[in-house]
């Protein structure tokens, strides 16, 4: 088969399951044991970088219970929008009100999977029935985050309870109501005793959204971690696999203003890291990755670097890298990165067979220009004030080199950084963990590299000198 005949999937996991469900399906690589990890309940916490496969994670467990099932019970959530749609009633909620509207919006979402299961008791049970019907009348179950937090600021509920599960307080009024701290825990005791034969997953995407620069923002996060690591303890005890998954980006989650956050994601988490470990570049598992995708889109059963590519790739005056090397230092070793590279590599291969440095090149041009460096900026959109975001590649076209100073880019942003009060080190951490620079180390024999995603645990040294990324060298123009 032809490289430009191969299928490398979609920048997007949703748009993948959507377009090629069985390229997903039989492509999809867990060194981590997440799928156990996540069924076992030892961990809900799934974090990586942007492109990294947190929401392939959830596609992949979703259709593959959708092949076994016949169906799922698979409920996406997208926090930016719930955010969104939240906004206007945030001010004046307590913070721990906060964290108590989540966890009721948490708890009514899993009852109302249960409750469309025919497999499920609850769904079953008339006075379940009855409840949750009166949820859906206060519009609870609409899934609409506002609402939830408008009837916790209420602080008082009429429903319908079923049998068991709790007793009214009447008011002076003679009214019959239910506090919404009792609320979540109404929904709690029926969710933890349900009977089902199938699991049921609510995932909780899109934490990196556009509002992630807002202070409110930030709380929410902090609240809405508190209350998965709450709520996950408990569905550990519950009598079928009922789960909730939160995916996070790990630069966004090192600015999550919680005590106990570090210790959730030793505890709860999965990195979803790719580096080998060694700087090894053909042992990479991104390779796995690449020859699962050949092999499920009808290539050859072979090394797809030996088959496909020459053993070496030549740039600049005269320089010569194994190619492995030279493509892995393209990406930032994040299956997005490097499948998006091979798609685009085989958008210019042309039929040939094998590729030739002429096409390789124009592919990786392709790549660096029109992906690349819109991934860099769309890293820093909610972290960054808009106008530093908005002129943030243009600037650094001006970088004069590959190899640059510290104030060779405080030349570029003080303006822009006196402007909006942003300090040049958030500015270059951002950079870091984005991926765009690393700490540059002369050494005596060999220089020393030092990028952020192949350190996980890496600090930038501001002071420099830094290293401009080879994708973004090539994107941008800027001299070797």
């Amino acid at each position: 088969m032809k490289f430009s005949d191969l299928n490398f999937g979609e920048a997007a996991a949703e748009v993948e399951a959507e377009k090629s469900p069985d390229l997903l399906l039989h492509s999809f690589v867990d060194k981590w044991g997440v799928e156990n990890k996540l069924a076992k309940g030892d961990a809900f916490l799934l974090i990586g970088p942007k492109g990294s496969g947190k929401s392939t994670v959830v596609e992949y467990l979703r259709l593959k219970a959708e092949r076994a099932n016949g169906l799922s019970f698979f409920d996406i959530c997208d926090v930016g929008e719930l955010y969104q749609s939240a906004e206007s009633n945030l001010p004046n909620l307590e913070n721990g009100r906060s964290e108590l509207a989540w966890r009721v919006f948490i708890w009514l979402r899993l009852y109302a999977s249960l409750m469309k299961d025919q497999g499920s008791d609850l769904a079953n049970d008339p006075d379940h029935v009855k409840f949750f019907n009166d949820l859906k009348a206060a519009g609870l179950v609409s899934g609409n985050l506002k609402t939830v937090i408008a009837e916790v600021k209420k602080r008082g509920h009429k429903f319908s309870l079923p049998q068991g599960l709790y007793s009214y307080t009447l008011e002076a009024t003679g009214e019959k109501v239910v506090r919404a701290d009792r609320l979540a825990e109404i929904l709690s005791q029926a969710v933890l005793s349900a009977q089902t034969s199938s699991p049921h997953y609510l995932a909780l995407d899109g934490l990196d959204s556009a509002f992630i620069g807002s202070s409110e923002y930030w709380a929410l996060l902090a609240n809405l971690l508190r209350a998965c690591n709450s709520i996950h303890k408990d569905l550990r005890k519950g009598s079928s696999i009922v789960r909730i998954t939160l995916l996070c980006r790990s630069d966004v989650f090192l600015k999550i203003q919680l005590p106990d956050s570090n210790k959730i994601r030793q505890g709860w988490g999965v990195e979803l890291d790719w580096t080998y470990g060694v700087d090894d570049f053909r042992h990479s598992y991104l390779w796995d990755l690449i020859e699962k995708k050949v092999q499920a889109s009808g290539g050859p059963d072979e090394d797809v670097l030996t088959y496909y590519f020459p053993a070496e790739m030549t740039y600049g005056q005269g320089r010569r890298e194994e190619m492995p090397r030279y493509l892995l230092n393209l990406s930032r070793q994040t299956p997005r990165d490097i499948l998006t590279l091979f798609t685009e590599m085989g958008k210019t291969s042309a039929g040939v067979h094998p590729l030739d440095v002429l096409r390789i090149r124009a592919g990786v041009n392709n790549y660096c220009r029109t992906y690349f460096t819109n991934e860099i900026a769309n890293e820093f959109v909610g972290l960054a004030p808009d106008s530093i975001c908005r002129s943030l590649i243009g600037k650094m076209t001006r970088i004069p080199r590959q190899r640059f100073s510290r104030s060779d880019i405080e030349a570029l942003f003080v303006t822009d950084l006196e402007q909006e009060g942003f300090d040049l080190d958030d500015l270059l951490l951002q950079l870091f963990y984005s991926g765009a620079i690393a700490n540059y180390i002369p050494g005596r024999r060999e220089d020393y590299v030092q990028f952020y995603h192949r350190r996980s645990h890496s600090d930038l040294n501001v002071s420099g000198p830094f290293l401009l990324h080879n994708a973004l060298t090539i994107g941008l123009n800027v001299p070797r």
